[in-house]
């Protein structure tokens, strides 16, 4: 079997040769038959990489440990579950994970996109062919996930037991995906360009693969930071983490772009800048697998440190980079705006702010991740910025993020009518001032958290607004329920209201990482069995330790009885001692609510039956998992929208003209869906 894979990985890289080299030459020839045979390669490449891929597991799963990538990442009593998870346990594996994403995305884009989108496919697929050469390449001979281990090993060295969790056989195929999905906008950018396709085309099929790509990316950062959260046993879900960060940056830079799209449908402004977010959104997922892959950061807690592919990655970026800086210098004519920034206060100046402040966000975020690198190379000495650095700097950015949410949907395009939005406005602020006073009622005293409070109602006020002023038209207008008007709104404009809910979640999230970091009650104790403890109406009782032997490892356990009012419950947060690992892993008990959790750690036991617990109440971190459903629920709806609702009603046909010519008519835009 192992054979079979080799093969396939071969095929694999012959055939992505062909897409990248006769790609490139079929569109000089124009051939027909030969763009086909290269549509052809490219299912030749998805059909290699997933023969592999299934390989792969098959081997993992039975247990075939004189293959390197199921020697270091799989053991006999391993469950089943994890066996399958350890396919994105290490290099070899991650990468042939990329690179079969990017050949499925690639046959896709042949196979359905070719017919509907002829102009800009020819070169795509190429492009895409390139990128999959280097996947490909790295499986074949840097990281070969069927290498050979020397003797016949009759057991395999295990899964790090950290990634023994069920949210880590989630967030990394999530992660994965979402990441090399930026490749495919990137391409159809590059291609556009080159071919002078003219934006009013390209803007709907990028904007849907980004979105695409940012949803699976949002899920992923917040599925990560509740691994963290469920794993790690410090009652936190997120602490600025490289590997964090490597993930966040084209997350921003990804926002970002598809807010810049909004200008460019309304207004063709900042051309030069929308073709860079995009692209430069894939350039940042190349820095983070170097972040992640190299070793070059040593204050991570989950990086692959000394791998050895970073370097490859590197080569990579410089070399897209350049190709893409080549491109947009040749086409300079089709990144020209048509016509300039109108009025200080409008739509498009909020848009603007609102990129400026990501792409601020995202530099404070890459600057301050390389830090220790940048430190060592001018001043000789390494110095880590830590979790305190980066709140204090992009906790008011993400607060301005925010309010320009909730202003956003009541500002018109061009010159609005101050009247009207100070009359939309009354309500969110009524509300803003109301939340920041009931904050300080609860309990908050810091300026931040309390004006963060504010203006997250401030925005979701503004928002579920419009919700509210559209399904009233709806209900008056059908005579209808408000239920069934509200399914009306959703179905009639599911690009606005989807990109409103999406901005909901935001909100949400906010919510909870506020209220998470500002509310907190954290106290160790020391227990005897019978002794009890209260904390902030919970009180905990401990009944004695019990050791559990599982296969391949042993917990020990501290039982409790909890109880918050008439309402009891048990719970055994433990520590489990797995061969091999110097260090326990914890066993957290969380019971979790809407409102705020409780989270028990077992820190150890001092001797003759006693625990060392740490006891936390966590207000609302259930709501940051809430927003990730939210996320993923409103990118979906706004995905939905029918193709032909992509274009910007009203686009005139001068948009695209030569460059330098203003539109004739600026009037005959007419007002269009506002976010994402």
């Amino acid at each position: 079997m192992a054979a079979l894979g080799q093969y396939a990985l071969a095929l694999a890289l012959i055939a992505a040769v062909y897409m990248a080299l006769g790609g490139w030459r079929a569109n000089r020839k124009h051939s027909p038959r030969f763009h086909e045979s290269v549509r052809g390669a490219a299912i030749a490449v998805a059909l290699a990489m997933t023969t592999a891929v299934f390989v792969l597991e098959y081997l993992l799963l039975t247990g075939d440990y004189q293959i390197q990538a199921v020697y270091n990442h799989s053991d006999r009593a391993l469950p089943l579950m994890y066996k399958m998870g350890a396919l994105w346990g290490g290099d070899s594996g991650s990468v042939l994970f990329w690179g079969w994403i990017l050949a499925l995305y690639a046959a896709f884009v042949a196979w359905r996109g070719w017919p509907r989108e002829g102009r800009m496919t020819p070169m795509v697929v190429p492009l895409l062919g390139a990128v999959l050469v280097f996947f490909s390449g790295m499986s074949n001979v840097v990281v070969n996930p069927f290498r050979i281990v020397s003797g016949h090993p009759a057991n395999g060295a295990g899964l790090d037991p950290l990634l023994q969790n069920v949210v880590m056989t989630i967030h990394p195929p999530a992660m994965y995906t979402g990441l090399i999905g930026m490749v495919v906008p990137a391409a159809y950018i590059v291609a556009a360009v080159w071919t002078r396709v003219p934006w009013r085309e390209w803007v709907p099929i990028v904007r849907r693969w980004m979105l695409f790509s940012w949803m699976l990316l949002g899920v992923a950062l917040i599925l990560g930071g509740m691994w963290a959260y469920m794993e790690l046993g410090w009652g936190g879900y997120w602490e600025w983490d490289p590997v964090e960060n490597a993930a966040l940056l084209p997350w921003l830079t990804a926002t970002a772009f598809l807010h810049a799209l909004q200008l460019e449908e309304k207004r063709g402004l900042y051309r030069w800048w929308t073709a860079s977010l995009g692209t430069g959104t894939f350039l940042l997922t190349l820095i983070g697998t170097y972040i992640t892959r190299s070793g070059v950061l040593k204050n991570s807690v989950h990086s692959f440190t000394g791998t050895g592919v970073g370097p490859y990655f590197v080569a990579l970026f410089w070399v897209s980079a350049v190709f893409i800086a080549g491109v947009f210098w040749l086409r300079r004519d089709m990144l020209v705006d048509r016509m300039a920034l109108a009025g200080t206060f409008s739509k498009e100046s909020i848009y603007l702010l609102l990129n400026v402040s990501l792409s601020t966000l995202a530099a404070i975020v890459l600057i301050g991740t390389f830090y220790p690198v940048i430190s060592k190379a001018f001043w000789g000495q390494t110095i880590v910025l830590n979790e305190s650095f980066f709140n204090a700097t992009a906790a008011p950015l993400f607060l301005l993020l925010a309010g320009l949410m909730g202003l956003a949907p009541v500002v018109g395009w061009r010159q609005p009518r101050y009247g009207a939005v100070l009359r939309k406005l009354r309500v969110p602020l009524l509300l803003a001032v109301s939340a920041s006073a009931f904050a300080v009622w609860r309990g908050y005293r810091a300026f931040w958290p309390t004006l963060g409070v504010g203006i997250a109602a401030f925005a979701a006020s503004s928002m579920l607004q419009e919700y509210y002023r559209a399904a009233r038209v709806q209900r008056m207008a059908h005579g209808t329920g408000w239920g069934s008007a509200l399914i009306r709104v959703l179905a009639t404009n599911r690009r606005r209201y989807g990109g409103y809910l999406a901005h909901l979640a935001f909100v949400t999230v906010m919510f909870g990482v506020i209220g998470s970091h500002t509310n907190a009650v954290s106290l160790t104790e020391t227990l005897a069995p019978g002794q009890s403890v209260a904390v902030r109406g919970y009180h905990v009782t401990y009944e004695g330790l019990r050791n559990h032997v599982h296969t391949g490892y042993v917990t020990t356990a501290a039982k409790l009885l909890e109880s918050r009012g008439p309402q009891r419950w048990t719970a055994e947060p433990g520590l489990s001692f797995f061969p091999g690992s110097a260090q326990p892993v914890a066993d957290v008990s969380i019971r979790a609510g809407w409102l705020q959790d409780l989270y028990v750690v077992l820190e150890g036991s001092p001797g003759q039956g006693r625990a060392l617990l740490e006891i936390m109440v966590n207000p609302l971190v259930s709501w940051i998992w809430l927003g990730m459903i939210v996320l993923a629920a409103g990118t979906v709806l706004a995905m939905s929208a029918p193709h032909g609702r992509d274009a910007a009603p009203g686009w005139p046909s001068e948009f695209d003209a030569e460059p330098g010519r203003l539109w004739r008519d600026v009037g005959a835009v007419v007002e269009g869906r506002d976010p994402i």
